[in-house]
């Protein structure tokens, strides 16, 4: 039975929701759209990088160099994102913070001492 109402529930909104988005697309007379807004269409065009590019040049030397320019993941982070100080996590704090004991934080840190992926026999590091 709940099958049938989760089935019925989902083909009414699967029914109602392409009128409702073209509802929203469709600028009438009487409410014109604002000349500082978008659609989706025009935001995602705007939104795709350049293509890449590959270069290929031939040095006095006869050295062949390669150059390969790959749009949108070259830019560097925004200055206010370097040096930046965060508070220690805590129950409430969840969101924006560091982890007690790790990069110079107060607290005792939870990382090993060694890496897990090296056989106990061959650790310089045991400790008994």
């Amino acid at each position: 039975m709940r099958t049938l109402l989760l089935a019925g529930a989902a083909a009414l909104i699967l029914t109602a929701l392409p009128a409702t988005l073209n509802a929203q697309d469709a600028a009438t007379e009487a409410e014109p759209r604002p000349t500082n807004t978008q659609t989706a269409d025009e935001a995602n065009a705007k939104a795709h990088p350049a293509p890449q590019t590959t270069t290929v040049t031939t040095t006095a030397t006869g050295r062949t160099v390669v150059t390969s320019n790959n749009p949108g993941n070259l830019s560097a982070p925004p200055p206010q994102a370097f040096n930046k100080t965060y508070p220690v996590c805590t129950r409430e704090l969840q969101d924006n913070c560091q982890n007690p004991g790790e990069g110079g934080a107060p607290g005792k840190s939870r990382a090993l001492g060694y890496w897990p992926g090296e056989p106990a026999s061959e650790r310089t590091d045991r400790g008994g």
